[in-house]
């Protein structure tokens, strides 16, 4: 009957204790069997599978493509772009040598969407291509919209040949405007010669018997502001002056020709519909404002075309164009703008080898084509172009897509500010703003600028053959759909690549500014050559890894019973994480540890080791040395645990380190009270505690992922150092060999040694857990799911959702002193 009384008392006093940060886990020798309310809820259940973790593990390899077979390359995985962002950890460190691949497990937070690889070759040279590892890398396939067919595409406009006329039996016209118009009436089919100045009239009613040819011999001033139904052949020495009209055009389904030694002048000159003009000569004129749709302009091989812009008063653009203008000599525009219409119309754009086209404004529309050199002040685009450019496209100013999802196409072609001598100059600013653009950069093609700016828009190439180059002298800004895919350098200023805002393949490498080993050639054989780099050698050896990424432990004391679940019972942190690394096998020569406790909210002794999974005990072989952080030796710590020669406990498989066996004394305090978890309360410290150790190996023999975070199985012990005594584990983790293990599946625990389930409820809960960031831990009393609002989310969805869910506290729910 006193036993029962007394069971009975064990429960209530087990009942009042919930009110408090602890309660007496003794309970569970009596009966295994008692529960304890669901902390997070009753109808609260982690999926099955579901195991804690908040990183995720996958294996880099690289291979070095350095040319210098006896020297090795040095290879860092970051989990932050270098070139974007200074707060960079290197999670992993290596060397690697042609023949050879540096092959590691990496560890990252669940968050991150890219790991980088920066790889330092014998000559210096560095480059960082990135490794998609999240969710965002399904993002690297868009939808586009399909620019309108257009049979006229793929094909390259007729390059005319100039031909020789006989013009005998030409009629000759001859007079004045005093001369009676019917005495010049041109009849179709009729060819007319003008050899002098003739300034007469003409009765041209062509259109309803033929077309007629006019050839003009000297110098010709039309009568009428428009020509018809005509052949038009200025021949060498002949001039077609048109400047006493403001506007003259080339009617519907006639020709122009301008031999070699012939010339055009005037005001505006205007192709309508179905009209050819070939110029082998000279043109100059103020402006040509409206070319019409299925007009071919064809400026031949050393012609030239000037339009001076004089007299473009109000008009926007200078040259307008929705037919083709096909041009292989000199095409130049002095003043106003250069508009190829929009691809809702049949408009070409071509510009041949060797030609040249000079303006102040170029603005794409439509589908156009440079093998030659166009040289603008700014270039722009009107609605959804597909433009290529295979030589040497230069906006002296600004370069500026925006609002098109259409294409700019470059095939071993240079988009950049011009040329200086031998050097290729940079545009001032290069924009692709919203609307999907996509420019293509293959075979060795290069887009240069001072500040780039890309939104909503993918640069890439193709996949193989040379690889091209975006180089940003300055920086580089992107949105969050900017795509960068394929056979890529990309070049920019350290700590000036955007915040990671883009997708990213992972063949696409970053350098700084001249930093590749490209070499880019243009078309006029002007090169960009990269720094060749500094003499070859190794690196440093040995190779020293360095990872400051944070990572916090926490820990409820009651297993394996619930606690009040503020996850602050325990709180330790591993500051740094250094390995030092072999020259020819990355084996591990040194290893060390940097560990702060950081809080204590149980009121009883509680202990802490740190468990090595992937070293065995027998391969410590050197004395375990701990740094001394404050004048105390941190051996008085962990003198109660049972340690061999080598300060690691006797009895284990694996290595065993202890951290220390009372909490509270190592923080300073000698009463077990809670510790930084209640704000304000005099008996916090300002001064917490730090461990650190370090492990040497004589002979190197242990990989470096030996060491990786997730074989760092940092645990509590709640009931002495002894043999079976009792351990806490983060959620998944082993026990030791030392730990007892009688009570698994026994109370709230779930625990099967079979099934290698380690240290989870049986509503699949944690009793410690790992979180990748210097965490703000709750206050004494309140809930983890109080304190963070996503933290509930993230566990319901089995860790998929609400990823990053520690960013998201409640200020007045955690301890104070920690917040930012």
């Amino acid at each position: 009957m006193r036993r029962i009384i007394l069971f009975a008392s064990i429960i209530a006093i087990a009942i009042v204790s919930t009110l408090f940060s602890c309660v007496d886990s003794d309970k569970n020798f009596y009966d295994s069997s008692y529960r304890m309310p669901n902390p997070m809820g009753d109808e609260f259940v982690a999926p099955d599978g579901f195991d804690w973790s908040m990183t995720e593990t996958t294996t880099v390899s690289v291979e070095a493509d350095n040319e210098d077979a006896q020297y090795y390359s040095l290879v860092e995985v970051l989990d932050a772009n270098p070139f974007s962002n200074s707060d960079y950890n290197v999670l992993a460190k290596g060397t690697v040598k042609p023949g050879q691949t540096f092959s590691q497990e990496v560890i990252y937070p669940q968050g991150i969407t890219y790991l980088y690889i920066r790889k330092t070759d014998p000559k210096g040279r560095v480059s960082v291509n990135t490794l998609a590892i999240g969710d965002r890398q399904d993002l690297s396939v868009k939808t586009v919209r399909a620019l309108k067919a257009n049979t006229r595409t793929n094909e390259l406009p007729e390059k005319y040949s100039e031909e020789t006329y006989d013009t005998t039996g030409a009629i000759e016209l001859v007079g004045n405007t005093n001369w009676n118009q019917d005495n010049h009436h041109l009849e179709g089919g009729k060819s007319y010669i003008i050899k002098n100045s003739f300034t007469g009239n003409i009765n041209d009613n062509s259109q309803y018997s033929g077309i007629f040819t006019i050839f003009v011999e000297s110098e010709w001033t039309p009568p009428h502001n428009m020509v018809q139904s005509a052949n038009i052949i200025v021949l060498k020495g002949g001039k077609l002056n048109i400047s006493k009209f403001d506007s003259f055009l080339i009617g519907d389904n006639s020709t122009l020709t301008i031999q070699s030694g012939g010339s055009l002048v005037g005001n505006d000159l205007r192709l309508a519909t179905k009209t050819l003009m070939k110029n082998f000569g000279t043109v100059n004129v103020n402006s040509m404002k409206d070319l019409n749709s299925n007009c071919t302009l064809y400026n031949a091989p050393k012609a030239s075309v000037v339009i001076t812009g004089k007299s473009i008063g109000l008009q926007e653009f200078t040259v307008f164009t929705k037919g083709l203008i096909s041009n292989f000599g000199g095409f130049t525009i002095q003043n106003g703008t250069l508009k190829l219409n929009s691809e809702d119309s049949m408009q070409l754009f071509y510009n041949g080898d060797g030609a040249v086209v000079n303006t102040p404004t170029f603005i794409i529309g439509g589908i156009g084509t440079n093998d030659g050199t166009i040289n603008a002040l700014k270039i722009t685009n009107a609605g959804n172009p597909t433009f290529t450019n295979n030589c040497s496209l230069y906006a002296k100013e600004s370069f500026n897509l925006s609002g098109t999802n259409g294409k700019i196409i470059m095939n071993k072609g240079i988009l950049a500010g011009g040329i200086d001598g031998n050097n290729i100059i940079a545009i001032p600013s290069f924009t692709l703003g919203s609307g999907q653009a996509t420019v293509e950069i293959n075979n060795g093609s290069m887009i240069k600028a001072e500040k780039i700016t890309i939104t909503d828009s993918t640069i890439k190439t193709d996949s193989e053959g040379t690889r091209s180059l975006l180089k940003a002298t300055e920086s580089i800004s992107t949105g969050w759909t900017t795509y960068f895919k394929g056979n890529l350098d990309i070049e920019c200023p350290e700590g000036k690549f955007s915040k990671e805002a883009y997708i990213m393949d992972n063949s696409v490498k970053l350098y700084i500014p001249n930093g590749s080993k490209t070499i880019i050639t243009s078309c006029s054989e002007i090169t960009e050559v990269p720094d060749p780099g500094t003499a070859p050698k190794d690196p440093q050896f040995p190779i020293k890894l360095e990872d400051n990424r944070n990572y916090s432990y926490l820990f409820e004391d009651q297993w394996p019973l619930y606690g009040d679940y503020d996850m602050n019972d325990i709180v330790m942190t591993i500051k740094k994480r250094k390995l030092k690394l072999s020259k020819h096998d990355n084996k591990v020569e040194e290893f060390e540890l940097e560990i702060e406790l950081s809080a204590v909210g149980a009121t009883k002794k509680i202990g802490a080791a740190i468990m090595f999974d992937g070293v065995l005990a027998s391969d410590i072989t050197e004395e375990v040395d701990f740094a001394d952080d404050d004048d105390d030796d941190d051996n008085t710590l962990i003198k109660n645990f049972n340690l061999n020669n080598y300060n690691i406990e006797k009895g284990q498989k694996y290595a065993v380190v202890p951290l220390f066996d009372d909490a509270h004394k190592a923080l300073g305090r000698d009463r077990y009270i809670q510790i930084n978890t209640i704000s304000g309360h005099s008996n916090n410290v300002k001064k917490t505690k730090t461990i650190s150790f370090s492990i040497e190996f004589d002979k190197p023999t242990l990989p470096a992922d030996a060491f990786n975070i997730n074989k760092l199985n940092i645990f509590i012990i709640t009931d002495g150092n002894a043999a079976n005594r009792r351990e806490i584990h983060v959620a998944g983790y082993q026990p030791t060999q030392l730990a007892d293990v009688s009570s698994f599946g026994g109370n709230d625990d779930a625990s099967s040694i079979s099934a290698k389930k380690y240290y989870l409820s049986k509503e699949n809960l944690a009793w410690g857990i790992i979180v990748p960031t210097n965490f703000k831990w709750p206050l004494e009393y309140v809930n983890i799911k109080t304190a963070y609002n996503q933290f509930n989310d993230w566990v319901t969805s089995g860790g998929a959702g609400n990823k990053n869910w520690w960013n998201d506290w409640n200020e007045t729910k955690v301890f104070q002193t920690n917040k930012n």
